[in-house]
């Protein structure tokens, strides 16, 4: 729905396609953030692209990061990573979602997906099919807590590009956020909220136009330098 949503507006919208989670090839591995950013950031440069934007929703927000700072190592311009739904927190805390992540099953963290609102379609799924994607969600989430935690406990060099954290109101996730977004100057010298009325945590999908608006208010800028 956000793709739809920019739509028009100039910008090339590409998205990354993760090993491991499409159900017809279940047999594919998962990757760690490091393949994912490395084989990422080699396409873009493939494609001959020079300035890129990232966006990186939720657990997607530690691919992003990793994916920017190998961009920028490679001589592509990351003009702005958007951290969508995620803030950074602390070592602590991420060490124990993923005790909490890893000392449940597929199916369970299936059910609690399918009672959340952004997951609905999952009801609609055969069992076998519901805890693949459990098993994604842990994978996922999992890597992304280990990645923050070690950023967290070792304060890697920041990077080049600004970074601009969206949150929605309700988002019981990112409660706080007012205060809290700025924990992410750990990662970057340039540090912005931008925060949508409502939408819960997965906005891109529930208020896609105004997920939108935050992409373009930085995009705009660039199109006239």
């Amino acid at each position: 729905p956000m793709a739809s949503a920019l739509a028009g507006s100039g910008l090339t919208v590409l998205a990354v396609d993760l090993p491991g989670h499409d159900l017809a090839a279940h047999q594919e591995p998962f990757v760690s953030i490091a393949q994912v950013a490395e084989q990422v950031a080699a396409e873009i440069v493939a494609r001959g692209l020079t300035r890129v934007m990232l966006w990186g929703h939720s657990s997607g927000a530690a691919p992003a990061i990793e994916t920017a700072r190998r961009l920028t190592e490679r001589g592509v311009r990351v003009t702005r990573v958007f951290i969508g739904a995620q803030l950074l927190g602390t070592a602590d805390e991420r060490g124990a979602a993923v005790a909490e992540l890893t000392a449940l099953g597929d199916a369970e963290i299936a059910a609690r997906l399918t009672a959340d609102s952004g997951y609905t379609e999952l009801a609609e799924l055969n069992e076998a099919h519901a805890e693949h994607i459990g098993a994604a969600y842990r994978h996922d989430c999992v890597a992304a807590h280990r990645y923050l935690r070690a950023a967290l406990q070792s304060a890697p060099p920041k990077l080049a590009a600004p970074l601009t954290v969206v949150v929605a109101a309700d988002d019981p996730h990112t409660a706080g956020a007012t205060e809290r977004h700025r924990d992410w100057l750990l990662l970057a010298d340039q540090v912005e909220l931008h925060e949508l009325t409502d939408g819960g945590h997965y906005f891109p999908r529930t208020r896609p136009a105004e997920a939108a608006r935050a992409v373009l208010r930085s995009a705009v800028p660039l199109a006239t330098s």
